[in-house]
C-alpha cells in the first residue's frame, strides 16, 4: 500500500469525522472510538473520541503487529468483533498493546480502488456496553467515510487533470507564440524580398529602357529631321513617350493619358491653341478644353500659372 498518490484529508473533513466518533462514543457508552490510518506496514491514530476516559493518544505512525485488532481488520478488509479478548485464544495478548481494552468492534475504511485507508472502531475494557446496539450506525458511518474518501480522491484526480490541461494549454500557447513569431519573421523576410524584387524589376526596366532609347534615339533624330506630316510627327512623339525612363515621374504620368488626350498633347507641344486644335480635329473647343483639364489633373499640374506647353516642353522638345 502507498499513500504517495493519495490526497491529504482536509481539516473540515476531519472535523466532520470527529463529530461522528464523538456521537458514537456517547451512544455506545464506550471509552474509546477511533479512526486509524495505515501506510505500508505502519498504522497511526488519526482521530480519537474526545471523552476524558479515552486512553489513546496520537503518536504518529508505528509498526503494525498481529496483536492489534485493527491490523486484522486491515488485512482481511472485513469487520471484526471481539467481545472478550481474554477468552479468545487469538487475542490473548491484545490487551497489552491496546491499553487493556478487551472489547473491540471495527470496520475497514478504504479508498475507492479498494486500497485500505484504515479503520473505524469502538473499544472498551469490558463487553457491558451498547456498541452492538449501534452496529448498524457504525456501518452507516463506515459508508459515509468511504464515500468522503471517494469524493476526496475524485477531487484530487480532477485537479490533477485540470493541472495537466492547463500545462498543455500553456505549452500550446508557447508553441503558438513561437510559430507566430516565426510567421512574423517569414512575412518580414518576404516583404524584404518583394521590395528587392520590385527594385530589381524597376532597375531592369530602366536599364532596358535606357538601352533601347540609346539605340533608337539616333534613328528617331534622323527621322525627325525629315519632312513629316502632322500624323507622322504625332506618331514620332508617341514613340518618344514610350521611351521615357521609368524614374521620370512627370513623363511616366503621360502614359495615363487616353489616346485622344495624347493626341491633344502633341498639338499643344506644337503650339496650337484650343481653337486651332478643335478645327484640326473637327471637334468643339469646349471638348478640347475638357481634355486639357483632364490632362492637367493626370499630370498633377494644379497651378494655373503654368501652361501645359511650358510644362511639357523640357521633356518633349519638338524638332
Amino acid at each position: 500500500m502507498t499513500t504517495s498518490r493519495r490526497p491529504e484529508v482536509p481539516a473540515n473533513l476531519l472535523e466532520k469525522w470527529q463529530h461522528v466518533i464523538d456521537l458514537l462514543a456517547r451512544l455506545s457508552n464506550t471509552p474509546a472510538v477511533l479512526i486509524t490510518q495505515v501506510r505500508q506496514d505502519d498504522i497511526s491514530l488519526l482521530l480519537r473520541s474526545s471523552n476524558a476516559e479515552n486512553p489513546f493518544r496520537p503518536r504518529g505512525f508505528n509498526k503494525r503487529c498481529s496483536d492489534m485488532y485493527c491490523d486484522r481488520v486491515v488485512k482481511d478488509q472485513s469487520a471484526l468483533l471481539v467481545e472478550n479478548s481474554r477468552q479468545t485464544q487469538d487475542w490473548q495478548n491484545a490487551p497489552e498493546v491496546e491499553n487493556g481494552m478487551t472489547f473491540y468492534l471495527g470496520y475497514p475504511l478504504s479508498w475507492p480502488d479498494a486500497e485500505p485507508f484504515g479503520t473505524i472502531c469502538v473499544m472498551d475494557y469490558q463487553a457491558d456496553n451498547r456498541a452492538l446496539d449501534y452496529r448498524h450506525l457504525m456501518e452507516e458511518f463506515q459508508s459515509l467515510i468511504n464515500h468522503d474518501l471517494k469524493l476526496l480522491q475524485e477531487l484530487q484526480t480532477h485537479r490533477q487533470q485540470q493541472s495537466r490541461l492547463e500545462q498543455h494549454l500553456r505549452t500550446l500557447n508557447t508553441e503558438i507564440d513561437s510559430r507566430t513569431s516565426d510567421l512574423d519573421e517569414i512575412n518580414t523576410a518576404l516583404r524584404v524580398l518583394l521590395r528587392q524584387r520590385e527594385n530589381d524589376r524597376q532597375a531592369l526596366e530602366q536599364e532596358t529602357c535606357a538601352e533601347l532609347s540609346q539605340q533608337l534615339s539616333p534613328l528617331l533624330e534622323q527621322l525627325a529631321s525629315e519632312p513629316l506630316s502632322n500624323t507622322q510627327q504625332d506618331c514620332l512623339q508617341l514613340i518618344r513617350q514610350q521611351l521615357v525612363p521609368a524614374d521620370n515621374a512627370p513623363l511616366q504620368n503621360l502614359r495615363l493619358l487616353s489616346p485622344a488626350e495624347q493626341n491633344i498633347v502633341s498639338y499643344i507641344q506644337a503650339g496650337k491653341s484650343s481653337k486651332e486644335i478643335a478645327e484640326l480635329l473637327h471637334i468643339s473647343k469646349k471638348t478640347v478644353d475638357y481634355h486639357r483639364q483632364n490632362i492637367r489633373k493626370k499630370l498633377g499640374l494644379n497651378s494655373a500659372s503654368v501652361s501645359l506647353k511650358s510644362y511639357l516642353t523640357p521633356y518633349f522638345p519638338r524638332t
